[in-house]
């Protein structure tokens, strides 16, 4: 955190025609002291489900690990494996779907690393600093890649997420900086309610469940706690709606979220450099495919060493913008919690409480 009354956020737009590599060139600059020379340097990055288009693109990514490796730092790419059974839900799978959406050593000119291992359990355990706002969570597992390196640069597509209103730097480092025990434990803030009512025994959910949390007996769902991971894939594929998310369980997760992103940036202490990339604003995670229609029209590049701060201002950018098409008549400044049915600024309330950042910081817009 910024010992400065307020943190220095730096900001690149995008609508002044200037070519934004020169820009991204220029942000990086601003941030680079945190690497030194010899430095490992984990480039943390959600490479994208299969069939999506919003995430960030190589090209973007492989100037960045550039501009790492001409600072003397010795950058890989990477990310964590999924708790939902899809395209990344192990490190093989994850590498053969970066693979077709464009990430491979040749094309971002780094390693590409899945940090959590084969199946999404290797790590090291750490403690949350402390907690606020009735947060049980104490620990959390960082993927071992991650843990084991000398400083990070985290790229982050700002976009909207169902549960946590948004996507930006903070859940970058909480959900995609831990292995899976880690990312079930913010989950289990959001765990689904359960009407066994309108069970009719189609047995859907317990089809999909990776984990084997779920079974039938006497036609009627019956889940196992002690092996529920919290995933929530039951409640997306069940046609009778017995599952739903319960009141209050969006702040929650955001909650954890600035918990987990606590317990991992203690790691690193104040080797961090956080790049958001307010482009694609569409209204669904980089998970979904689709993820939706754009929200706002493209805005430009942030740069911090302050986590609050860089996801402050991106939403404070995205409010200062015009809705497009169908969001076009929001009113309310908090354009994706209202998309999304929370507030925006519960994570990041959380994060400055816990002393990860200044929710206040100066906004200095850069020439190439």
């Amino acid at each position: 955190m910024s010992t400065r009354e307020k943190s220095e956020v730096f900001f690149f737009p995008y609508d002044e025609g200037r070519a934004f590599l020169g820009g991204l060139r220029t942000l990086f600059s601003k941030v680079a002291d945190v690497l030194s020379a010899g430095d490992s340097v984990a480039v943390k990055v959600h490479m994208g489900e299969y069939g999506g288009s919003a995430y960030l693109q190589p090209p973007i990514v492989r100037r960045v690990c550039d501009l790492i490796k001409k600072a003397g730092g010795k950058p890989f790419v990477t990310d964590t494996t999924t708790l939902y059974p899809f395209g990344r839900f192990t490190a093989s799978q994850y590498l053969a779907t970066a693979a077709r959406n464009g990430f491979t050593q040749e094309s971002v000119g780094a390693p590409v690393v899945i940090a959590d291992g084969e199946q999404g359990y290797d790590g090291e355990w750490v403690a949350v600093p402390r907690q606020v706002s009735d947060c049980s969570l104490n620990k959390i597992k960082i993927a071992s890649r991650i843990f084991g390196t000398d400083c990070m640069v985290v790229l982050t597509h700002l976009k909207g997420h169902e549960l946590a209103s948004f996507g930006g730097s903070i859940k970058n480092v909480a959900m995609g900086c831990v292995t899976k025990e880690s990312k079930a434990a913010q989950h289990r803030a959001n765990r689904a309610m359960i009407d066994i009512s309108r069970c009719n025994g189609c047995g859907q959910c317990v089809d999909a469940c990776a984990f084997g949390a779920l079974s039938l007996v006497e036609e009627k769902m019956v889940l196992d706690d002690e092996k529920c991971m919290d995933c929530s894939h039951c409640l997306y594929v069940c046609p009778e709606d017995v599952y739903s998310v319960p009141p209050g369980a969006k702040e929650r997760f955001q909650v954890y979220l600035a918990h987990a992103a606590a317990g991992v940036l203690s790691r690193f202490q104040s080797k961090v450099a956080f790049i958001n990339f307010i482009q694609d604003v569409v209204p669904m995670c980089d998970c979904v495919t689709p993820s939706g229609f754009p929200v706002v029209p493209d805005i430009g590049i942030l740069a911090s060493t302050d986590v609050v701060a860089v996801d402050k201002a991106s939403l404070d950018l995205i409010a200062q913008s015009r809705p497009l098409g169908k969001f076009a008549d929001i009113r309310s400044p908090d354009i994706l919690g209202k998309i999304n049915g929370t507030d925006s600024l519960v994570q990041i309330r959380t994060a400055h409480e816990l002393g990860l950042g200044n929710m206040a910081y100066e906004l200095e817009r850069q020439k190439t």
